[in-house]
């Protein structure tokens, strides 16, 4: 019989923010772009620049989350 396994708290987070594709619509999930870069709608196949989001807002985020540990719901911890 095997031993049962006890839950895994997030060891690490990332955000992931929305691009609406100006042709289709379609949102595209990126993950924390914090350049300005070019990115191609899966859908449609329209390539498009995005602009970037802040790296010290996201930095923010992770640390007010404890990396994602915070972020556990209390009833389990």
């Amino acid at each position: 019989m095997a031993k049962p396994t006890a839950p895994v708290a997030p060891c690490g987070m990332e955000l992931v923010f929305f691009y609406a594709c100006p042709s289709c619509g379609r949102q595209i999930p990126l993950l924390s772009p914090t350049q300005p870069a070019m990115t191609t709608c899966e859908a449609c196949g329209q390539s498009f620049p995005i602009l970037p989001v802040d790296e010290r807002s996201v930095q923010y985020v992770r640390i007010m989350l404890d990396s994602g540990r915070a972020a556990v719901a209390p009833d389990f911890i």
